[in-house]
């Protein structure tokens, strides 16, 4: 086995990842390979990736936002983590990971900030009236200037580069109003990822109608999302239009810890 530096092509080595994990988020990874090779490792078997990580660098800190091993090497991702502190000396470091994992990252030094839900809708159509006077509402037109804006407000810290271009895909949709914005985009022929998603404050109505706008313009795709499990008016509008609770999870950190306002994060 060897472990280390992502190595280029390594798309064709990725198969046995994407069989065990329906929701492998291959685009992703690609973009941070772009933008922070030096941030990207894998564990290879056989030419084979049995295990990957990436992360990508803020102002602040770096945020891993893809971890993955397949089931039979779940040792692995500790080996991974590790071998990225080992590359990233004195940084801060933001993980979410599967509740199950999060005592490999206790191991190295992590500590939870939040517990968190994955939230999964079935593709189930729900009704609700979206008319074009809501569509035109959500219609994104000022998401670049909203975006930079509440995106700061609730990670303080400068994320514009990620959101312009580093999270966007050629199938992203964008929606927006004065208050909030959504982003989501396709990871499969069946699953779409709503990230990010963040609202200012006591702005419920708006983020309801930007949830119906990514329901509606989604057709009947799974969706989901990752929210904080203890923000009750999050977690109930997502429940409201049939998402489920569909695993639990943890927001971690390593060195500071984050100053994320938890009440604007409706999907990471």
């Amino acid at each position: 086995m060897f472990i280390g530096y992502l190595k280029k092509g390594f798309e064709n080595a990725l198969d046995e990842l994407i069989r065990t994990n329906t929701l492998f988020d291959l685009e992703l990874l690609k973009k941070t390979y772009q933008v922070f090779p030096e941030y990207c490792f894998a564990a290879y078997e056989n030419s084979k990736i049995i295990g990957v990580i990436s992360a990508y660098s803020f102002d602040n800190h770096l945020y891993i936002n893809v971890l993955d091993v397949i089931d039979e090497a779940k040792d692995i991702l500790k080996r991974l983590v590790a071998l990225l502190l080992k590359n990233s000396i004195d940084e801060n470091i933001l993980v979410l990971v599967e509740d199950k994992y999060s005592k490999y990252l206790e191991d190295l030094s992590f500590n939870t900030y939040c517990n968190m839900y994955k939230f999964m809708h079935s593709g189930e159509a729900v009704a609700f009236n979206f008319s074009n006077s809501t569509a035109k509402q959500v219609s994104g037109e000022n998401y670049d200037e909203v975006s930079r804006k509440l995106d700061k407000k609730a990670f303080w810290t400068n994320r514009e580069n990620y959101l312009r271009t580093d999270c966007v895909f050629s199938n992203s949709l964008k929606l927006s109003t004065q208050y909030g914005f959504l982003h989501s985009y396709v990871v499969n022929k069946r699953y779409i990822k709503i990230s990010p998603w963040i609202m200012d404050n006591e702005a419920f109505l708006d983020a309801e109608k930007l949830l119906r706008g990514v329901l509606y313009y989604r057709g009947l795709k799974k969706i989901y999302g990752f929210a904080p499990a203890n923000e009750k008016e999050i977690v109930d509008l997502y429940k409201s239009y049939k998402f489920e609770i569909d695993g639990n999870f943890k927001l971690m950190y390593l060195n500071e810890e984050p100053k994320i306002i938890l009440e604007n994060l409706y999907g990471i």
